[in-house]
């Protein structure tokens, strides 16, 4: 008897504690799935977003369960087939790397003007000193050509932008036109991973870092040109970049970090027609 006892005891602390974290799944008065929470430290964090069809729009509260909402973790709204608005709430701080991950109908991001560590820009999420490009909406400006169908997507990146965070365009695969400011110092890992249609780009002089695989499957790239001030370009930066035949870098090789195959590969193999040409 004391052991089902003790069994019970244990159950109800465990469901108590569970209570008390976090809330999974369930669905709001209207029907629609709720998001998950789960509250850490006397704050709440966004665990996971709801992927119901019905589902376009979803919203990160102020506040959950009378405690500050203050964080979206990694993962949180990845792949929702559907959304194509997500607001930020003033208390949020902190946005997990992949946190909005390949949202295919994804179209602007909203944040509440008295958020202090966030803003948006014409529906682009930004850090609030516009210093970070944190994500960009994969169907924002998404344009369908008339003769031909096909949907493209140009976007200039605002003056004063100095990083583009890791996987900032993850997959942003109608993107065909992207200027960068001379601003621009950091572009980090996955920034641009298969971004299948950019066909070209101009790397910014005051460029310093390339992260790993930051151009990785960007196959319709046709060359790139690896300005004087990059100090570090790390692995596989352009890995599977086919169409790029020619690097001219203008700087000596001894003078930059150099990650294992940074350069164009196919699938990760030398491409015989490649040519590096470096600087004297």
């Amino acid at each position: 008897m004391k052991k089902i006892i003790s069994i019970t005891a244990l159950l109800l602390l465990l469901v108590s504690v569970f209570t008390l974290s976090g809330c999974v799944g369930g669905l709001t008065d209207d029907g629609t799935e709720k998001i998950t929470f789960k509250i850490e430290n006397g704050e709440a964090v966004v665990k996971e977003f709801p992927d119901a069809s019905s589902v376009t729009e979803v919203t990160v509260p102020d506040e959950y369960e009378g405690v500050p909402v203050t964080k979206v973790a990694d993962f949180a709204a990845v792949n929702l087939e559907n959304i194509e608005t997500i607001y930020i709430g003033k208390n949020v701080k902190e946005i997990g790397l992949w946190a909005f991950e390949n949202n295919q109908k994804l179209k602007e991001f909203k944040v509440d003007p008295e958020n202090e560590y966030f803003c948006d820009v014409d529906g682009v999420l930004f850090t609030k000193d516009m210093k970070t490009l944190l994500f960009y909406p994969l169907s924002k400006g998404l344009v369908t050509v008339a003769e031909t169908g096909e949907q493209i997507m140009e976007y200039t990146v605002p003056d004063g932008v100095e990083t583009i965070r890791t996987k900032a365009f993850y997959r942003c695969q109608s993107l065909t036109s992207l200027k960068l400011p001379q601003s621009i110092k950091s572009i980090e890992e996955k920034a641009f991973f298969r971004c299948s249609a950019l066909g070209e780009i101009t790397l910014p002089q005051n460029l310093e870092f390339i992260g790993k695989d930051a151009f990785a499957y960007c196959g319709t790239l046709k060359e790139i040109s690896i300005p004087k001030s990059v100090r570090q370009i790390d692995e596989y930066a352009f890995y599977n970049c086919t169409g790029i035949k020619t690097v001219a870098v203008e700087n000596k090789e001894s003078e930059i970090t150099l990650g294992k195959k940074w350069y164009p590969t196919n699938n990760g193999q030398e491409m015989s027609d490649l040519s590096i040409v470096w600087a004297d």
